[in-house]
Formats: structure tokens, C-alpha cells, sequence
């Protein structure tokens, strides 16, 4: 389906050797925007990708059509794309580059509800684009958010709170209900690790890119131990080019 000017384009990158099927809190939650579902094949560095598209591509490439689908059916522009790759990682660069996306779901096992999102918030550059990426999710759902800010021994306590009660601020001017936001900030020796223990209260966390390759995500290495340790899926935001 071609996109709609106005909509957020998320890319979900499914396993498809094994794809299973997407959480109706999923679906519910991004249908109101553009989903390109990446069915991506594990392929093992000693086989042949057209060998294992020619046994297994065409029930592949109905499976993932058919998650899709399920977005469709609640209204996405939805669309599917199937790669059989020796490196996920890359592939999943290149597809999100190609589809423009502006966000990108990990793996992790989406729960049951989505309902508490996690947006944790640094002073960098891509405030901008992470407080965008979360009006337009709020905006097309009930549910609510918490912007988190650590404080670390380096950090600047003051210039932490006045990020996160900015943003608030921001999404509030916007039209998000003061109800549906609020903030938080706590001190940590490891910004990493107090945001993943924050995770464990959270349905799904909102995280920015500051370069254009998701193998140099956010925030450098917190980000990374953010993303690779984190209890509940992320949603990586893309960088506004």
C-alpha cells in the first residue's frame, strides 16, 4: 500500500524461519501507522541464500505477507519484504534506509498489553526527533509515557530535569493530555543500568540514534547495553536526516 504523508513508517523485522505471529497490543498500537514487516532468514555462513530461497521462499514469503496483512486489517499502510541474509543487523540498516522508517522494533516478546511506554532522555541530538516519533505514538493511542532522565556522577542534575519537564511541556502544547505524560529522573552510576532496571515497570521503551547505522546506536554504549539487555522491546528512532 503507498503511504500516507502524514503517517510514521515503523519497521518490524520478523524471524522468518520461525516468524510466528504479531501481539494483538502490536498491532493495536501501530496500525494507525505505516508498518513495513522485514521477514528476515538467518542464513549459516556455510549455506547458499538461493538455495534456501528456493526450498523455503514462497512459504516465507506467505507467512510474512500474512503478518502484514494483520496490520492492514486494522487500518496500517502495510507492506512485506522477505530478505534472506548472512548478517541481520546490516540487512535491517538497509532496509530502514530504503523504507525511510523512522523507527525500528527489536525482538524482544512484545507482552500482552503496551500500554506504559519508557522514553528515557539525554541532552543530545536526537531529542528532536525521539519527541516527534513519541507525539505521533501518542497521538494514535491510549497509551501513556514517562520521560526518564539519569543522573550520573558526570552529569548536570538541573540540565536533566529541565530536558525531560521541557519535553513534557512540548508534547503537552501539542495536544497530548497532561494525564498521559509525565516525568521522572533518578540518580545511577550507570545510566545503562538504571534505565533497564526502570524497564521492568514499562510495556515498551522509546530510544534514539545518533548515527545513520543501527550498529552505532544512541547514546553510544548505553544505548547498545540498552538495547541488547533491555526486559521489554525497544523501539529505536531514527535519526531525521
Amino acid at each position: 500500500m503507498s503511504q500516507r504523508l502524514d503517517e510514521t513508517t515503523i519497521l518490524v523485522p520478523v524471524n522468518a524461519s520461525d516468524p510466528g505471529a504479531p501481539s494483538g497490543a502490536l498491532v493495536e498500537l501501530l496500525s494507525p501507522h505505516a508498518v513495513v514487516v522485514l521477514g528476515y532468514y538467518p542464513v549459516p555462513d556455510q549455506s547458499s541464500s538461493d538455495q534456501l530461497r528456493s526450498q523455503f521462499g514462497e512459504k516465507c514469503e506467505t507467512e510474512i505477507a500474512e503478518i502484514a496483512e494483520r496490520f492492514a486489517r486494522e487500518g496500517a499502510s502495510a507492506e512485506s519484504v522477505l530478505v534472506f541474509t548472512k548478517d541481520r543487523t546490516k540487512t535491517i540498516d538497509r532496509i530502514a534506509a530504503k523504507y525511510d522508517a523512522d523507527a525500528v522494533l527489536t525482538t524482544q516478546a512484545v507482552e500482552e498489553t503496551l500500554d506504559r511506554i519508557l522514553v528515557p532522555m539525554r541532552g543530545d541530538e536526537t531529542l528532536e526527533s525521539i519527541l516527534e516519533f513519541v507525539e505521533q505514538l501518542l497521538g494514535k493511542s491510549d497509551a501513556t509515557a514517562t520521560l526518564f532522565n539519569v543522573i550520573t556522577a558526570e552529569d548536570d542534575a538541573s540540565q536533566g530535569e529541565l530536558i525531560v519537564r521541557g519535553a513534557c511541556d512540548r508534547l503537552e502544547e501539542h495536544g497530548v493530555a497532561p494525564e498521559r505524560v509525565d516525568w521522572k529522573q533518578t540518580h545511577g552510576e550507570s545510566a545503562s543500568s538504571a534505565i533497564i532496571a526502570a524497564a521492568k515497570s514499562y510495556d515498551l521503551l522509546v530510544v534514539g540514534e545518533t548515527k545513520p547505522s543501527l550498529r552505532e546506536r544512541l547514546l553510544g554504549t548505553v544505548t547498545d547495553n540498552v538495547i541488547d539487555e533491555s526486559p521489554r522491546p525497544v523501539l529505536i528512532v531514527r535519526k531525521n536526516s
